[in-house]
């Protein structure tokens, strides 16, 4: 286990390196510049030698041009240079206040974890009783029924089933039932504390029932799998053999079954950082999905280098975690070739 766990660390930086260095030059690829984008605010009436003078100023501050030739800073130095500020955990860098963009950050950081945590419950919650009943039943036509129409569902991106569920509960063309958009209604200020904790639980019911559909069909479908092979094995023709109570086998069998689940969960971050773009964009939450997608439109590298390096870093860690959770919960599993 410590060997696992050591090799998975030593794992770690290579692969955030590498990650860091694709999302780099994406965004070197990308038409356009940040730069470039901060001058088209400028005023209609001035004239082109202002504004060339000022494109050069930015991009000298931005750190796209030597400020001194005014020539290109190659691609390895300045990505070097983020290496530099990213080891000692700088990821402003030069050009940002530091103190400004962990702010940022760290006003974000909550929205987002508070969806995730609501999201995983509620997945949890449907998933692990819904995917065990359909793995005890595989045989029969409800079961089948079931997982077809879960398949369908699976189908929705969140975008879709987002503006599907605005237009039919959110006052679109249907009653206005729950709210759209934000954590909070106007004035909810001056409520009682229990009308504000009613009303915030009502802004986020749209947005986990969004991002939590497709990983608990997922999920559900993953689990009806484990269990339905569990009670087909050798195991279940043993236990049965014996001439136990069926209500016993069933419970040996459920409990093997759920095995795979710490994976399964560590499984599910990558699909909540995905999903958390287009859901906090939509629903207009102050989260680092949404974060993230103003920082792409304006193309501030430093801030989404920062962000892709924070959520890489916790997949990888929950993904080795998971990996240890089902050795703690199946001995049977070596993790001994695991990388």
């Amino acid at each position: 286990m410590a060997t696992f766990l050591l090799r998975r660390l030593a794992w770690l930086v290579p692969t955030l390196l590498g990650l860091s260095l694709v999302t780099f030059a994406l965004l070197e690829l990308a038409p356009g510049d940040r730069a470039l984008l901060a001058t088209h605010d400028t005023e209609p009436t001035t004239s082109a030698e202002t504004r060339a003078a000022t494109l050069r100023a930015l991009r000298a501050h931005f750190g796209q041009v030597d400020p001194t030739t005014g020539e290109p800073v190659p691609f390895a130095q300045r990505y070097g240079r983020w290496v530099t500020h990213a080891a000692r955990l700088d990821f402003a860098g030069a050009s940002e206040d530091p103190a400004a963009f962990r702010a940022r950050i760290a006003a974000a950081l909550p929205v987002t974890l508070l969806l995730a945590v609501l999201t995983i419950l509620a997945t949890l919650a449907v998933a692990v009783p819904l995917g065990t009943r359909l793995g005890l039943r595989n045989r029969s036509a409800g079961a089948r029924a079931v997982s077809s129409a879960m398949l369908a569902l699976w189908a929705l991106p969140e975008f879709l089933l987002g503006t599907l569920l605005i237009l039919l509960l959110a006052g679109g063309i249907g009653p206005e039932l729950l709210p759209a958009a934000g954590l909070r209604s106007q004035g909810a200020e001056a409520w009682s504390p229990l009308a504000r904790a009613l009303d915030f639980a009502s802004h986020l019911v749209l947005p986990v029932f969004t991002l939590a559909l497709g990983p608990t069909v997922w999920l559900t479908r993953q689990l009806r799998e484990s269990v339905a092979r569990t009670d087909r094995s050798d195991f279940a023709r043993y236990l049965r053999g014996l001439g136990l109570d069926e209500a016993l086998v069933r419970r040996r069998v459920v409990r093997n079954g759920l095995a795979p689940l710490a994976t399964a969960i560590a499984a599910l971050l990558p699909l909540l950082v995905s999903g958390s773009v287009v859901v906090e964009r939509l629903f207009a939450l102050p989260g680092l999905g949404d974060l993230a997608c103003r920082a792409a439109l304006a193309r501030e590298t430093p801030m989404i280098m920062a962000l892709t390096t924070l959520t890489g870093a916790v997949t990888l860690l929950g993904l080795a975690a998971s990996d240890i959770a089902h050795r703690l919960l199946d001995p049977r599993i070596d993790l001994r070739g695991a990388q």
